[in-house]
């Protein structure tokens, strides 16, 4: 099987090119070419497919690292699109991809891609809870669950022990969420996140934009520009009264071939 591996902040990928769509990956499979130790290793696998959607020509078959399926992922998206630039199938300056989230529209401007991510849509407020410490949160959609939790100041951030997977309501998320924990103000503050069906990651696009729209808010801002520094870098996330940006660099670092 033929795979490349990219990352965007760390937030690290399998790709894996299926342009005859012949190619469903099982669940085991999935998360055997994620594994660090005996396979490849990813916080994730981008299955590269032909898209049923007239609007792109490309779909985004987005799983996690345990091989359960994802609605979108924002840092995947953007590798996604660097893959396709470097193998000379797309070009830009704007190239759509389908998603389980619906189309989304990649601008291409340099070494730096930034997406169109649709608007955050926020829920109700909830909390989690770490080692027997409970932070209240926010709920908020980016296509796929967050629930953005505020913590005192950067000393606690780093503290934080986020082996496992956060406790939370399922009543308000059946289907699991990703976890943001915060420090800091708009516009710039710092995160570290707890993804649904992969732990602790470098990075999470959909979670930085979801930390960004709950930052403006609290500063009395519906829209604004936002630095969110992750592990691995930083992203720049602009809301606007329509929509919510998400740029920052997108790398492919392997190309190979797996034994399966």
């Amino acid at each position: 099987m033929d795979f490349a591996k990219g990352h965007g902040t760390g937030n690290d990928f399998v790709i894996v090119p299926d342009l005859e769509d012949a190619l469903p990956l099982k669940d085991a499979q999935v998360a055997a070419l994620c594994d660090r130790r005996f396979g490849i290793g990813g916080d994730g696998l981008l299955r590269v497919a032909p898209s049923d959607d007239a609007a792109a020509a490309f779909f985004m078959d987005y799983r996690n690292a345990d091989g359960s399926i994802a609605e979108m992922c924002g840092n995947g998206v953007r590798v996604f699109v660097r893959y396709l630039l470097e193998r000379g199938l797309a070009e830009g300056p704007e190239i759509p991809v389908a998603t389980r989230a619906g189309v989304k529209t990649v601008l291409v401007d340099g070494d730096e891609l930034r997406v169109d991510m649709g608007p955050a849509v926020f829920g109700p407020t909830s909390q989690a809870s770490v080692e027997g410490f409970t932070w209240p949160g926010q709920a908020v959609s980016m296509g796929n669950p967050h629930l953005v939790c505020h913590l005192g100041d950067e000393a606690e951030l780093e503290a934080l022990e986020l082996f496992h997977q956060p406790r939370f309501d399922a009543a308000v998320f059946p289907e699991g969420v990703n976890v943001e924990f915060v420090a800091g103000t708009a516009p710039q503050v710092r995160m570290r996140v707890h993804e649904r069906g992969v732990g602790e990651t470098a990075s999470c696009g959909t979670g930085a934009c979801a930390v960004a729209a709950v930052a403006l808010r609290h500063a009395g801002q519906d829209t604004g520009t936002c630095k969110v520094g992750v592990p691995g870098g930083t992203l720049t996330v602009t809301v606007t009264d329509e929509t919510v940006y998400l740029a920052g660099p997108a790398v492919i670092v392997a190309e190979g071939v797996f034994r399966v």
